[in-house]
């Protein structure tokens, strides 16, 4: 056997083994941290995003100043609660064990579509052939396991990915209410401008009269009646 077959080789023996160390993909250790990291870099954006524009908030809700402030809040709440949980789970991620059985528990209770497992020779994680003997595998692993110890590991397990899940919703219905606003505001922008440009076109003659407005008057017979206000 020549070096190329060894090497292939042992790439299709990693490959087919995956399922030894499957992990979920959207409910691993690592996936939380990072989603928890991104989130908090968001809401950063989207505070810079106000403070340098907060006039464009308060228009968008209306003029409501102080809705604005609690909105701005909201964000600044969840970016402070991603860095705590962040903190708290920095004990975890240095316990292998622990990393270990999050993974694993997950797999075994069929907690997602979609499962990883590491490959030894691409020394990544990589989708799984298997999904049947990784949920079992899994589940093996955690019957390894005392009694006392499954409980303990499944409570703070779900815990963690019940917390991670509340802070995730929360970021994707204040982002969604984010980009309601921006895009209404920014509609409301554009609403006024061509209000002006077809304005400016309408000639007001002393003699002949006012002209040139049908556009004007079509386009503004359509608008709602939100639209006049300043």
């Amino acid at each position: 056997m020549n070096i190329t077959d060894f090497e292939e080789t042992k790439r299709l023996k990693a490959r087919n083994m995956r399922y030894k160390k499957p992990i979920a993909k959207h409910m691993n250790l690592d996936h939380i941290k990072n989603t928890l990291y991104e989130i908090q870099e968001e809401c950063e954006n989207v505070r810079w995003y106000v403070d340098g524009d907060e006039d464009s908030l308060v228009n968008a809700l209306d003029g409501n100043e102080d809705e604005a402030s609690e909105f701005r809040m909201e964000f600044t709440n969840l970016c402070a609660e991603c860095d705590k949980m962040l903190e708290d789970l920095n004990e975890h991620w240095l316990d292998e064990d622990f990393e270990a059985i999050f993974n694993n528990f997950f797999v075994a209770i069929k907690a997602d579509d979609d499962y990883l497992g590491w490959d030894s020779f691409e020394q990544d994680y990589f989708g799984i052939e298997f999904k049947d003997i990784a949920e079992e595998e899994a589940g093996k692993k955690l019957l390894r396991m005392t009694k006392e110890n499954i409980v303990l590991y499944a409570g703070l397990s779900f815990n963690i990915a019940m917390s991670f899940i509340g802070l995730q919703n929360r970021y994707d219905n204040l982002k969604a209410a984010l980009d309601i606003l921006r895009d209404e505001n920014t509609g409301h922008i554009q609403t006024v401008k061509h209000i002006e440009e077809l304005y400016e076109k309408i000639e007001h003659n002393p003699i002949l009269g006012i002209r040139n407005d049908e556009e004007f008057d079509r386009y503004a017979n359509y608008l709602p009646p939100e639209a006049w206000i300043a």
